[in-house]
């Protein structure tokens, strides 16, 4: 179990890391720092989700340390200065559980909650969550990814509108033309999350990001996405071209049918 003294240790093993990190680049290290700042949103979020969706105080710190922890594998591999954007998407993933093995925390744990924490945090950044062993690792798998999502949600929003915050590492490779990708598009019409390995341009990453919404878990975090309006937010970043209605419009509807299911 994770007690209220071993979630400060995660926390302070966490702050630790980064640390711990050494950046070459000051850009990297803008970068590392965002991913630290990431983390500690999610966590907030997480935390957030899992009052409503989770039932003991056990199992929401549980899913707090998960949320600490997710990206450390990306904040690493930035820190090399040598690595892809392409594959710091794809294997920060692994990178995180290898690094939350090796940390004190980790050892002190149950193996069921051990297992918990890795199968989330390798897990998050699969295009479509895998088949878990039980429905407890399903549970805080999705958790985690809805929390990732609503912060990404904003923080993509306050890049695109008000140039806030740091570049998104997956759109460097990007064309900034006004174009978008007909893969992305029939993903999307298909009600499926469109996929990092179909980008091409900068409006396919901003349509990818609203169509991550078909991937979202629970009801609440519907709600909150439809509070704070996350994808009519995004999608008014986009030029208004009718492919990119028609997908829109039908992320909106989606996204009101589970709202108010």
């Amino acid at each position: 179990m994770i007690t209220e003294e071993l979630l400060k240790e995660c926390h302070l093993e966490f702050e630790e890391y980064f640390k711990s990190l050494s950046i070459d680049l000051s850009e990297n290290h803008h970068r590392v720092q965002d991913v630290r700042a990431h983390s500690l949103r999610v966590a907030s979020h997480s935390l957030l989700l899992s009052k409503i969706v989770l039932q003991n105080d056990e199992d929401k710190r549980i899913a707090e340390a998960i949320a600490l922890f997710h990206d450390l594998g990306r904040a690493s591999l930035i820190a090399k200065g040598t690595v892809s954007p392409t594959n710091i998407q794809h294997d920060h993933a692994t990178v995180s559980v290898q690094l939350v093995q090796n940390m004190n925390f980790y050892s002190k744990l149950p193996v069921d909650t051990q297992l918990i924490i890795q199968k989330s945090v390798e897990s998050h950044n699969k295009l479509k969550l895998p088949k878990l062993d039980n429905e407890q690792q399903t549970l805080f798998a999705r958790l985690l990814r809805d929390a990732d999502k609503l912060d990404i949600f904003e923080s993509s929003y306050r890049f695109f509108k008000e140039k806030a915050g740091v570049q998104p590492i997956m759109t460097f490779d990007l064309v900034n033309s006004p174009d978008v990708s007909e893969k992305i598009i029939k993903s999307i019409m298909a009600g499926k999350t469109a996929a990092v390995e179909d980008m091409k341009t900068m409006n396919d990453y901003k349509l990818l990001l609203i169509s991550m919404a078909f991937d979202v878990n629970f009801k609440y975090t519907f709600r909150l996405i439809s509070e704070k309006q996350y994808i009519q937010k995004i999608y008014e970043t986009l030029p208004k071209r009718d492919l990119i209605i028609d997908a829109f419009r039908g992320i909106k509807l989606f996204v009101e049918n589970k709202f108010v299911s």
